[in-house]
């Protein structure tokens, strides 16, 4: 068994692509075990699925199984009414869809694992460069949009939330980094008042911030790693490309391009660097929307025969005592 903590890219719908690179690793010659895994958004699903114990067979069964059309919940008084719904849910409460369905998903899929709490979630390991207080299965990135932080959670519900984590349902996490500007609602996280001054603060899509935190299980104290961080981003290597250009000739395109943006500017410096790029699974998901909420299983198939596909090119070159040299190249 190869050793491994694995990084998550967010990317709406297309969970499938993830699950399938994933699946490569896993199904290696030499399979790979992940101690902690880190995602955003669709990565904070399919990575908190995989830290609360199943197989990549298992979360491949719940992708299928899922109609993704469910998380298009529209409430409130208005829901009923044709074409008002939506409408009202984006002008009175930032979001075309409630996001309930989701959270409930979540919650109870974590909970048919026996995962609850992160307290479910911790990771005995006594020889983690990490501190006690950052020793978990899984890392979910959260844009606290109230105060313009990243957050990492559950690594920082204590020193910036001022909340034990181990008292704090899991799927809280996941459905805010799962927020989807303007289509999901902001989630809301409680707090303690004496380190916010408030009782909640306001979460949105983790991607606004960092949507491929590739750097965050890498050590700082001079020793080196015990085992590779190994990353799966739902993009072509290129990071500019032609058909990336907007006309922005729209309010409309403007506001998508302002929001790709912020999503994608502080992952693309890194990803650029050689030393990221290449423990990176690039696969190529440009045939899809991140916000096609009617995919159809041909669809879904097609994305996780990519990933599988993708995952096992990088395998077929990928070599850790390389890289542990210095040597990128593959």
């Amino acid at each position: 068994m190869a050793d491994a903590d694995l990084v998550l890219e967010g990317g709406g719908v297309k969970g499938s692509s993830l699950v399938g690179a994933v699946s490569a690793l896993a199904g290696h010659g030499d399979p790979y075990t992940f101690h902690r895994i880190a995602g955003t958004s669709a990565g904070a699903i399919v990575a908190g699925f995989l830290a609360a114990g199943m197989s990549t067979d298992q979360v491949k069964g719940i992708m299928d199984d899922l109609d993704f059309s469910n998380f298009e919940d529209e409430a409130g008084f208005l829901a009923h009414v044709p074409g008002l719904g939506r409408a009202a849910g984006l002008l009175l409460h930032e979001g075309l869809y409630a996001g309930g369905f989701l959270h409930e998903w979540l919650k109870e899929t974590l909970a048919a694992q026996g995962v609850h709490t992160w307290a479910d979630l911790r990771d005995d390991d006594p020889d983690s460069a990490l501190p006690p207080a950052q020793r978990y299965r899984l890392v979910v990135i959260v844009s606290d949009i109230s105060r313009g932080l990243m957050l990492r959670l559950p690594w920082d519900y204590e020193t910036l939330l001022g909340v034990d984590p181990d008292t704090v349902d899991v799927a809280d996490a996941i459905r805010a980094s799962a927020s989807i500007p303007f289509f999901f609602r902001p989630w809301k996280i409680s707090t303690d008042s004496a380190a916010t001054g408030h009782d909640h603060i306001v979460c949105a899509d983790g991607g606004l911030l960092s949507n491929y935190p590739m750097s965050i299980f890498d050590r700082h104290d001079g020793l080196p790693s015990r085992w590779p961080t190994l990353g799966v981003k739902l993009s072509g290597q290129s990071m500019i490309r032609s058909e990336d250009w907007r006309p922005d000739n729209s309010n409309l395109e403007l506001a998508k391009s302002l929001l790709s943006t912020m999503m994608g500017a502080h992952d693309r410096a890194y990803v650029n660097d050689p030393q990221a790029a290449s423990r990176t699974i690039f696969v190529d998901t440009s045939p899809y929307r991140s916000t096609d909420f009617r995919l159809s299983p041909a669809a879904k198939t097609d994305m996780y025969t990519r990933g599988m596909s993708s995952g096992r090119k990088f395998l077929a070159t990928w070599d850790w005592e390389k890289w542990k040299r210095g040597d990128y190249s593959g």
